[in-house]
């Protein structure tokens, strides 16, 4: 107990120490100085707009996820399935009769449907699975552009043994 008191009183008397000393110290006043620095004038530039790389995720309109095609469903099928392996994307899932090619890039899965529209046009439409419309816009860039590039590229069966 007369330890804990002599301890506590040391340390008031520490703090009342550290207290008479900074009331005791002389206070400078600094006078004022002339302002040396000039107003800042800020001028409002309108910058252009540079639109973010297409491996970048981004927000992606579902306007720009499906794009008409001059061929048929069947050939179009085809051409998907090239694309994705084109584009070493992993091939999850395909169902030939009703036109869905299941693909996944990194952690995200998309659905690529193509669907008929007379036996000359037809449609893809490639959809991510979760409905999130945030993803790098060069994954449905690439896939139409093979596409593209390879429409005048026949189709041949290949004899089975």
């Amino acid at each position: 107990m007369k330890r804990r008191f002599s301890l506590i009183l040391l340390t008031l008397c520490f703090l009342g120490r550290g207290c008479a000393e900074g009331a005791d110290a002389p206070s400078q006043i600094v006078p004022p100085q002339p302002s040396t620095v000039k107003p800042i004038t800020i001028v409002k530039t309108q910058m252009a707009e540079t639109p973010l790389p297409p491996t970048q995720p981004q927000k992606v309109d579902f306007g720009s996820c499906f794009k008409f095609f001059k061929m048929d469903d069947q050939k179009l099928f085809y051409l998907t399935l090239a694309s994705v392996n084109a584009n070493q994307f992993k091939i999850n899932e395909i169902q030939s009769k009703s036109g869905y090619v299941l693909f996944s890039v990194k952690q995200m899965q998309f659905l690529a449907s193509i669907i008929n529209i007379d036996s000359k046009n037809s449609m893809l439409k490639i959809t991510p699975c979760n409905n999130v419309y945030f993803f790098p816009p060069g994954i449905v860039q690439n896939m139409f552009k093979y596409i593209e590039l390879n429409i005048n590229t026949p189709v041949e069966k290949l004899a089975i043994y």
